[in-house]
């Protein structure tokens, strides 16, 4: 997850050096266009951005990386794309997009990738490419059930990478459509982090869910119950 968050941090400044920071939600960095999609279809790199939590989907929590996207080519060669696997997890996405929160003293923090693909069909044939490649960076997982969230989902908890005692990490992955989202969590002992993971997860989902109806992605975490 270090590597992910010094991938965002590169990504981030980079986006920072081409356009304003306060513009990134609204489509900063998109250099295929801001586009609109329908019925599922393929989401633009403006509208991947727009998708991503952020500060106005999380109210009190501290944004860590601002929501970017990227056509898959400029997010792997920024390395915001992460090929765990090799080509065939991360080549057929055609944008990568990232986002981080952290929540402060009690709270867990959080890091938020999404794929979206040509259509749905493709983000079928990728979930479990995606899926062992993500799910391969824990420690000791063991399944965990969150429920139904998006289509289809999965989720793991295991020890930390970090290794400091008693921490543990989360991976949850979901698809929606053409979207495949992973929220990944990491907290110290005794910080809540499956039902916090479920809550996120959700969001991005229903956000994802929103884009590809072409709206305008609006859910935040009051919404979720």
């Amino acid at each position: 997850m270090s590597e992910l968050r010094r991938g965002a941090g590169r990504l981030r400044r980079h986006a920072v050096a081409s356009c304003a920071a306060l513009a990134l939600l609204a489509g900063c960095g998109s250099a295929d266009g801001s586009g609109s999609a329908d019925g599922g279809g393929p989401l633009s790199a403006g509208q991947a951005e727009a998708t991503l939590p952020g500060a106005t989907a999380a109210p009190g929590w501290n944004v860590t990386v601002e929501p970017v996207a990227y056509p898959q080519k400029k997010a792997r060669e920024l390395r915001v794309a992460r090929c765990y696997e090799g080509p065939e997890e991360c080549s057929k996405p055609r944008v990568t997009g990232v986002s981080a929160l952290a929540g402060g003293r009690g709270r867990p923090r959080l890091d938020f990738v999404l794929m979206a693909y040509e259509d749905a069909q493709a983000a079928r044939a990728s979930y479990e490419p995606v899926w062992k490649a993500w799910s391969g960076q824990s420690v000791e997982p063991r399944e965990l059930d969150l429920g139904e969230v998006g289509d289809e989902s999965d989720a793991v908890s295991g020890v930390s990478p970090s290794l400091v005692d008693g921490a543990r990490t989360a991976f949850v992955q979901a698809r929606v459509g053409s979207v495949i989202m992973v929220t990944v969590g990491e907290a110290g002992a005794g910080v809540e982090l499956p039902k916090t993971l479920e809550k996120f997860a959700t969001l991005f989902a229903e956000r994802a869910e929103q884009a590809q109806d072409g709206k305008t992605p609006s859910a935040t975490l009051d919404d979720i119950g």
